[in-house]
């Protein structure tokens, strides 16, 4: 017995170890926009053999996409922020559990808070709402609609080849996340 609690001791205490080295990891290579949209222009040129015009055409519309997610990321953070201030606020303010949920459902009703924004904060969330998914559906017809301007049919047919291949990449990695 007490073997087997030595042992699963020391695979909580090495994986948490291993976990906090990937964060770190992760946090080592961040790229700031340029530079990130440097290298999709490179990769986009060696898989489709853009010309300068191309790659001056795609450089200029991965630029004007990435300001536009960080603008979005920003807002949707700043909203982020203010809901959990609230969220915290009710709790401090609250007697017990039962009030807490009332002011919550108070705040739902009266429009301050939504159901979606209350799961999100207990780690429930069940994915995209609608208006998330629409938006982000209409961001990829836009940047496919662009793309296909700046390229021709050919190096337009590789390029879908590509982005499905990826998006089959992403469903895979995001399917793993999940199972964990």
């Amino acid at each position: 017995m007490k073997k087997a609690v030595f042992l699963l001791a020391f695979i909580i205490t090495v994986s948490s170890g291993f976990s906090q080295q990937r964060k770190r990891v992760h946090q080592e290579n961040q790229m700031n926009p340029e530079q990130r949209t440097t290298l999709a222009v490179k990769k986009l040129t060696l898989a489709l053999d853009l010309d300068e015009n191309q790659a001056e055409k795609a450089t200029t519309l991965f630029t004007e996409m990435s300001k536009k997610r960080k603008v979005k990321g920003q807002l949707v953070r700043k909203e982020g922020m203010m809901k959990r201030k609230k969220m915290m606020e009710m709790r401090k303010s609250s007697k017990d559990g039962a009030d807490f949920k009332k002011k919550v459902g108070k705040a739902i009703e009266e429009g301050e808070l939504e159901k979606e924004d209350v799961a999100k904060m207990r780690g429930r969330r069940k994915g995209s709402n609608f208006d998330a998914q629409n938006n982000a559906l209409d961001h990829m017809i836009s940047m496919q609609s662009e793309m296909k301007k700046i390229l021709t049919k050919e190096q337009f047919a590789t390029y879908k080849k590509i982005q499905k291949h990826r998006m089959k990449k992403q469903k895979k990695t995001m399917r793993v996340k999940r199972s964990r």
